[in-house]
């Protein structure tokens, strides 16, 4: 990479420009980089303050995307050890977590998986989440850039300006402005990506900017505190399975619900932690100050609250109008907008990074095919405009219910997230397809094989959520329509149960990678219990498999873990949307007949319990917290490094 000096150049041209060198630019310059194309890259990096950032979870395709492309594979494995993905309601002014409803995935592989797998590079991209700080990672990646004498960076510019050129065979241009001399320059490229954040240079002159007006909009606020140790996470944080094994909740990307607001709990390394809060604005929390109203959430949770201080705050941030949409990602004028620069929904779910990085790829699969010669692919450029919009409009009919008062019915919670499952591990194909290919070619399109060549033109099909298995039969926009009825559905039945006191037991759900299957064919025996367990069991660890399976059904599967895994791996999208499908049925079934014995008189309504209406103060809630005293610890599972 040559890092230029603004007096050395006033003038430059290349294949590929892009604006912005965050995580999302710098990633692309590396993406470009790899397949050969010359490539600037402008930001003010040096005048820029150096701050923390959300997007620290990895997720479904960010993984094996930063850790080949973007040479985090080492980096990642001095990160801290993502065990999965865990979702709580019910903990507000509560010490402990057994009477909250409960959702989670836990998907750290086995170790012993890890030690059996033939290619360790490969099982790492594909299965080994961790969470990153995201500026650390960034200066990795810059890192990484300096091996490729392709790269040009203008790190002092602010872009002012681009002119899109409308004649085929001219270069668009990008007028920029040194912050520091006030030189001024430009940059003329065949291509040009914007990867600039929220700012939204492109989507806003070129008039992309879609509106929402429908009312549903939030504002998100968040800290990232230092000196987090694992003694202030005690016994309270500890969840113990069926079958014996433990689990601590702090070790998952944790989510804590209430009614019209979420706050996330990402640990990090160096005994960081990074916690934040989306609340929607129409139902705002008190406090004069966005930072105060961070507190007033946090306050609510005592376990949470034990863990935090102001004094251990390092930065605070927020996003007063998370939300916004754009119609296009890429252009046949040849431009293309990527992450927050086209659309952000939520950080639930820590999509932002993922989906940005998938429309990178297949944005670049275009933008090679043309600067090869091959011209513009119209069809493969509408397929990834309509079908990347519609993945962007289901992570939002994802989250839109979850802010109503359904969130309180516990029902409502875990088939609304198990819907959400469904849809991610159907793109599990897609996540261990495209984890393959780059580990194979290292993001080099000129390293591929014929089969690899293959399997590419397979994921620039199907490496959607909305065209992945199941679900590929459909167009993009009846899978979004059809998701969004079924979220509808189960939030207007738990609406209703709720406006008329229809009680519904406590559930806890947590799915492993080896124990994949939530019991739900257990929902029409509850009735008239308080509390129930849905967890799936394991049917992956050789011991716990073989005590249970009958003689004659071993014969007919794998002997070995690690191929019963990639079978569940193959088939759990599916599996698990044939039973939310059932648990779906029988929810409205029971809820239509409730609803004919109240209007027959059958039933007698019941009030709805109120909710804990006396805050607790900072200090009070610590307390609290402190009295349930703490106990030995779930060890975490260090990451294994390249």
């Amino acid at each position: 990479m040559e890092q230029v000096a603004q007096g050395q150049v006033r003038a430059a041209e290349a294949d590929v420009a892009i604006i912005g060198a965050g995580i999302v630019g710098l990633f692309n310059a590396l993406q470009y980089a790899k397949r050969g194309f010359q490539v600037i890259l402008l930001d003010n990096a040096r005048g820029q303050k150096r701050s923390f950032k959300v997007g620290e979870s990895f997720l479904i395709f960010t993984n094996p995307f930063l850790r080949t492309v973007g040479g985090l594979d080492a980096f990642a494995g001095e990160c801290f050890p993502k065990h999965g993905v865990w979702f709580t309601y019910g903990l507000e002014h509560s010490q402990r977590f057994e009477a909250t409803s409960e959702w989670g995935v836990h998907a750290d592989p086995p170790h012993y998986l890890y030690e059996q797998a033939p290619d360790k590079r490969y099982f790492r991209a594909a299965l080994m989440d961790v969470q990153i700080v995201r500026p650390e990672a960034e200066d990795v990646m810059r890192e990484s850039l300096r091996a490729f004498p392709n790269v040009r960076f203008l790190d002092t510019v602010k872009v002012r300006d681009v002119v899109i050129q409308e004649e085929e065979g001219r270069p668009h241009e990008l007028r920029w402005a040194c912050q520091a001399t006030r030189e001024e320059g430009t940059v003329r490229a065949r291509w040009v990506l914007d990867c600039s954040g929220r700012n939204r240079l492109l989507a806003k002159k070129q008039k992309h900017t879609v509106e929402l007006n429908d009312g549903f909009q939030t504002t998100a606020v968040w800290g990232q505190f230092e000196g987090i140790t694992d003694d202030l996470f005690g016994e309270p944080w500890v969840h113990t399975y069926a079958d014996g094994d433990q689990t601590s909740r702090d070790l998952h990307t944790l989510h804590l619900w209430g009614e019209g607001y979420w706050i996330w709990v990402i640990r990090l390394s160096k005994q960081r932690i990074s916690v934040g809060a989306t609340f929607d604005q129409r139902k705002p929390p008190p406090g004069e100050t966005p930072e105060a109203q961070m507190w007033a959430l946090f306050n609510r949770h005592p376990p949470l609250a034990k863990v935090l201080s102001k004094e251990r705050m390092l930065e605070f941030r927020m996003y007063r109008d998370v939300q916004y949409m754009t119609d296009t990602f890429v252009s046949p004028r040849r431009y293309g907008m990527m992450g927050d620069a086209a659309s952000i929904v939520d950080a639930y779910y820590s999509q932002g990074i993922s989906l940005a990085l998938v429309s990178s790829w297949h944005i670049a699969n275009l933008v090679e095919q043309d600067l090869r010669g091959g011209g513009m692919d119209k069809e493969y450029l509408e397929r990834v405009n309509r079908a990347t919009r519609q993945d962007w409009h289901i992570m939002r009919n994802m989250i839109r219910e979850k802010y109503t008062p359904a969130i309180a019915d516990s029902r409502f919670f875990v088939l609304s997230h198990m819907l959400d499952l469904a849809i991610f591990w159907s793109a599990g194909a897609s996540r261990t397809r495209i984890a393959r290919w780059l580990v194979e070619t290292d993001g080099d399109t000129r390293r591929e094989t014929p089969e690899l060549r293959e399997l590419r033109e397979y994921l620039s099909r199907h490496m959607f959520y909305s065209q992945t298995k199941p679900w590929h039969w459909l167009s993009p926009e009846r899978v979004r329509e059809l998701q969004g009825r079924l979220q509808a559905g189960i939030g207007e039945r738990a609406r209703w149960r709720l406006e008329h006191g229809r009680r519904v037991p406590t559930l806890k759900a947590i799915v492993r990678l080896a124990a994949p299957v939530p019991q739900l064919w257990k929902l029409p025996f509850l009735r008239d219990q308080e509390r129930a367990d849905l967890s799936g069991e394991d049917f992956i660890h050789p011991e716990k498999f073989l005590q249970r399976v009958p003689t004659w059904l071993r014969r007919l599967l794998p002997e070995s873990p690690s191929e019963r895994l990639s079978r569940a791996i193959a088939v759990r999208g599916q599996t698990l949307l044939a039973l939310f499908l059932l648990g779906y049925a029988y929810d409205w079934a029971d809820t239509e007949v409730q609803k004919l014995l109240l209007q027959l008189g059958l039933l007698e309504p019941t009030p709805r319990a109120a909710p804990g209406a006396t805050p607790v103060s900072l200090d009070e809630a610590r307390a609290a917290a402190g009295e349930a005293g703490s106990a030995p610890r779930p060890a975490s599972r260090r990451n294994v490094s390249a």
